[in-house]
Parts: structure tokens; C-alpha cells; sequence
């Protein structure tokens, strides 16, 4: 069985929702996979031969229905991995982007769909209301931790506490839910985005690529991972938490849906509602009580079918043979 994957570019999520699960896929399973990066290319291929095409988020097509038509003429299973809402809060700098060309695009992508996959349950929800003929899975994100920048995580830290914000750009309005909590507290943060002079930052750190990031857990004890409520943001996934369980890093979030089911508030992190909450979680963390929360969060979704990433992929392996 052939699938081909349409991957046009390596941001964050096609990293995390595409590259890295099906190279440990191919790793683990020989699953049969060709890449491309254009749709163009599909015209000088046997589709005879190709029995999926996997996208991500969208088909950025002419014609959605004709296209559609093309791949049942030739028993190909269209499968969408999809983690975001199609509609942006206006504050967002891609809003006219999506109102314009991506929002369209993933809502008829969607609909056009055989088997959907997503790491949200509330947004296969929302997706199954524009086709409720897909096959859609719950397919979390999770690290293949036998990548460089996510093993060898041994904190960098030594006596001083540091906490650090790591999520990419356009999140000025849910860090400021935190407060000011941050004075006299160690805290680094990626630079050129903002996010230095709202949080106070002791230390900013260049933006690095996907296959690098990680190892900017090893220089913090505690991960942020406020998020405002609001539509867009209740279809994203728990990867802030994945992220600090595979790296041992305890954390504190907001208390919402994407976090509060993986986390157990005082056991596996702290999760917070109110900016009072924010500085009473801020203010009671120490060394121990982090390196004991990140050991804690670590144990109990190293082996978790929904955060392991071999554990995760045999969901996807179900399409693949």
C-alpha cells in the first residue's frame, strides 16, 4: 500500500503531525510512503500504484469537487490531518489570510474528506458538522523522543530557577492573561516576537527550527502555557504539555480543556484560571517542587496511549496496510 504525502513545507505542524510520526512510522512499520510537494506532481505518477493521499490542514486547489473526483476515479483514499479551526479571532495577524484563502480551503477539504485526522476532540466535533461521512480520529501529537534535540534533556539550569514561554508567534493576548507575575523571577522567552517586554524576560533566545527547539527545554525548570477561551484556541492540541512531559519540565497552564485532561492540577503540573492564580503558582514554585512535577508529568504520559508516539501511530498504521 502506497501513500503519497503532500507536504509542501516543514512548519511546526507539518513537523509534528506529519514528518516526524511517519519517519518513526517508517522506522517502525516500513510503511510505504512517497513525499511530494505539489500537487502537480501527482500528474506524472501511476495512481494505479497510490492507495492514500495524506494532506495537511488543506487542498489548495481550483476545484475541490473535481479534484475529488480525479482520486475516486482512481481508488485513492483521500486522509486530512487537520489541527486548526478555519476561522481566526481578528487580532490574529493571519485573520485575512484564513477569511480570504486558508479558511475556505480547509472547509472544503474537509468536506471532501474520507478519513480525517486531529488532535482535538472538540474541532473533529466542529469538522464533523461539514462532513459527517469522514472517518475521523483522534490522533494526538506526541515526540519521537529518539531525536537529538529531545533526548539527552539534563537541565542546564544548576542552582537558579528559570521559567520559559517557548510557543511561537502570535500569542501576546494569552500570555497576558499570566499577569505581571514575573518580577524578580528568571524567565526566558524566544526574541522578536513581543513576548520579552510583556513577560519581563531575563534571557531571549533566537527562533529555532523544527528539528531544534527542543533543546531549549534543558534551560528551563518550569514551562508557560497560558491560552486565552475562544473558539480558535479550543481546537488546539496539548503539545505544550507533551512537550514538557518528554523533557521533564514541569509546568503550569491554563486551566481549559486542550490541558486540564492531561494534566492532574498539584500532581502532574499546576493549572491556573485567574491572574491570582497565575502569581500563587508563579511565587510557590522552587527547584524541587519543579524537578518533582516534570518527573511526575513524565511518568504518567511516557507509556500513555494518546502521548506515546508509537502507541499514537497505530491508529495511523490502520490506514497505511
Amino acid at each position: 500500500m502506497i501513500t503519497v504525502v503532500h507536504l509542501d513545507s516543514l512548519g511546526g505542524v507539518n513537523y509534528h503531525r506529519i514528518m516526524a510520526p511517519l519517519m518513526r512510522m517508517k522506522q517502525t512499520h516500513g510503511v510505504n510512503l512517497h513525499f511530494i510537494q505539489s500537487l502537480s506532481e501527482l500528474k506524472d505518477m501511476n495512481l494505479d500504484k497510490v492507495d492514500n493521499l495524506l494532506v495537511s490542514r488543506k487542498l489548495s486547489v481550483t476545484n475541490h469537487k473535481e479534484f475529488k473526483k480525479m482520486l475516486v476515479n482512481n481508488g485513492i483514499r483521500l486522509i486530512l490531518d487537520n489541527d486548526d479551526f478555519w476561522n481566526l479571532n481578528e487580532e490574529n495577524p493571519a485573520y485575512g489570510l484564513y477569511k480570504t484563502y486558508y479558511g475556505p480551503d480547509i472547509k472544503k477539504t474537509i468536506q471532501i474528506a474520507d478519513v480525517i485526522w486531529t488532535p482535538n476532540k472538540y474541532l473533529a466535533r466542529q469538522m464533523s458538522h461539514l462532513n459527517h461521512k469522514a472517518d475521523i480520529k483522534f490522533i494526538n501529537n506526541a515526540l519521537n523522543l529518539d531525536e537529538k534535540q529531545w533526548y539527552n534533556q539534563r537541565k542546564t539550569t544548576k542552582d537558579n530557577l528559570w521559567f520559559g514561554y517557548l510557543g511561537a508567534a502570535a500569542h501576546i493576548r494569552d500570555i497576558k492573561l499570566m499577569g505581571q507575575v514575573f518580577d524578580e523571577k528568571n524567565i526566558l522567552c524566544v526574541k522578536n516576537l513581543g513576548y520579552d517586554e510583556v513577560l519581563n524576560a531575563t534571557k531571549t533566545v533566537k527562533p529555532l527550527g523544527v528539528f531544534e527547539y527542543g533543546k531549549y527545554y534543558k534551560r528551563i525548570d518550569v514551562s508557560l502555557a497560558p491560552l486565552a477561551k475562544n473558539k480558535f484556541n479550543r481546537c488546539k492540541s496539548d503539545l505544550k504539555v507533551t512537550e514538557a512531559a518528554m523533557t521533564k519540565t514541569a509546568i503550569i497552564a491554563s486551566d481549559v480543556e486542550n490541558y486540564n485532561w492531561s494534566i492532574v492540577d498539584g500532581e502532574t503540573g499546576i493549572l491556573c484560571s485567574t491572574p491570582e492564580q497565575w502569581k500563587e503558582a508563579v511565587a510557590s514554585m522552587t527547584k524541587e517542587k519543579a524537578k518533582k512535577l516534570g518527573s511526575n508529568l513524565y511518568e504518567s504520559l511516557k507509556d500513555d496511549p494518546y502521548h506515546n508516539i508509537d502507541l499514537v501511530n497505530e491508529v495511523r498504521a490502520k490506514y497505511m496496510f
